[in-house]
């Protein structure tokens, strides 16, 4: 037996101009009814409301999370980017790429050969 979660409805109130635009999208095939839509959109908000926990690690420790997050995802990341997935407060890793720049570890990306 397979357990769902209980559904609630809720009702919204569009303008015309928003509603007339899910309608082209529901015509143009990105989404299967209105419903569909306004459940994407909610699961989308809810996503990006989550909220990010920051760890309090040592300095060599970020260092190794940081290396690693840049050997398993190859290509330029800015230290935002890189903090955000990694759960680190923005100024720390900004310092420590600073210093593994400095050491050598990492390069910006203008400075990676095309």
């Amino acid at each position: 037996m397979v357990k769902t979660d209980q559904a609630y409805q809720i009702a919204v109130r569009l303008t015309r101009t928003e509603y007339e635009r899910i309608e082209d999208m529901i015509r143009a095939g990105m989404f299967r009814s209105a419903a569909d839509f306004a459940r994407e959109a909610v699961r989308d908000k809810l996503r990006e409301a989550e909220p990010i926990s920051v760890g309090n690690f040592s300095p060599k420790d970020i260092e190794r999370k940081i290396d690693d997050f840049l050997t398993k995802n190859p290509g330029p990341h800015f230290a935002s980017e890189i903090a955000e997935a990694l759960g680190l407060d923005l100024r720390t890793s900004l310092e420590t790429v600073k210093r593994m720049v400095d050491n050598g570890k990492v390069r910006k990306a203008r400075d990676v050969p095309q």
